[in-house]
């Protein structure tokens, strides 16, 4: 039983892949730079010794000649219950071909200016076939999944969907942010919202009281035979793209990022 499930799910996925590139063209992304404060969204596992956790983060989408890149920034502090702190950066830049042919990709993750992870390479799409081929943190090829999605075709697909009011989007994405190849993120999309106004956040900025989905994405691994997904995110995500809030949930800690300040970008065209 569990064998036919993971087939279905794998073929729902495949089938889907043109249906989803041919969604892509009904959504238009807001090329932007958002900013956001974190702060800890409850109170970790008791287990934890984390007693607080802080930071900012940055989200950077460019339209370039022939595809997108993204930048993505974060800085966060964890404070222990021994008075110590630990401070993380992290950082994720990348670059996707409109045409869903090539995908380059460099992560790193510093801790207590350490660094920890450091992640580039590039994936070639050639036909069905998507091959990786990883500089760091040692060299080597992968072979992905048929059907496999990109970070921005995902996301396009996602908002297409949404707008024909589907709630359930399972599929299979390569973000470049680990050594180990791909993901499946499987997705529900709520009901359309629009938040109540209140002075104070219409003057943070231009998109707070704009109608959006309230989306939730469960990751897991590609490989992976586990029913609890690696790390559980929502979203409040506009129809555009930008994300208005976001929680990560690690299981044992939630970190919450809220949009303080946006600035819209020009098309870069070529």
């Amino acid at each position: 039983m569990e064998n036919g499930v993971r087939f279905l799910a794998f073929f729902v996925v495949i089938s889907g892949f043109l249906f989803s590139l041919a969604l892509e063209a009904s959504v238009e992304l807001q090329p932007h730079r958002a900013y956001y404060t974190v702060t800890m969204e409850s109170r970790p596992d008791p287990r934890s010794s984390v007693t607080d956790a802080r930071g900012t983060m940055l989200i950077e989408l460019n339209k370039v000649c022939d595809g997108w890149t993204v930048q993505q920034r974060s800085e966060t502090r964890l404070y222990h219950n021994d008075d110590t702190v630990e401070h993380i950066r992290w950082g994720y830049v990348t670059y996707e071909a409109e045409d869903g042919s090539l995908f380059t990709f460099n992560t790193y993750r510093k801790t207590n200016d350490e660094l920890i992870e450091d992640i580039r390479g590039r994936a070639e799409r050639k036909s069905d076939l998507v091959t990786v081929t990883y500089q760091k943190p040692e060299k080597k090829t992968l072979k992905l999944q048929e059907g496999v999605l990109f970070p921005l075709q995902h996301i396009k697909s996602l908002l297409s969907v949404a707008q024909e009011g589907e709630q359930i989007f399972p599929r299979i994405v390569f973000d470049g942010s680990s050594d180990e190849g791909s993901s499946e993120i499987n997705t529900f999309i709520g009901a359309k919202k629009v938040t109540a106004g209140n002075p104070a956040s219409e003057a943070a900025h231009q998109f707070a009281n704009q109608p959006f989905w309230p989306v939730r994405f469960a990751v897991y691994g590609a490989e992976k035979t586990d029913y609890e997904p690696m790390y559980v995110t929502t979203q409040d995500l506009l129809p555009n793209g930008i994300i208005k809030q976001y929680v990560i949930d690690y299981g044992g800690m939630k970190i919450h990022g809220v949009l303080d300040r946006i600035e819209l970008l020009r098309d870069g065209g070529c």
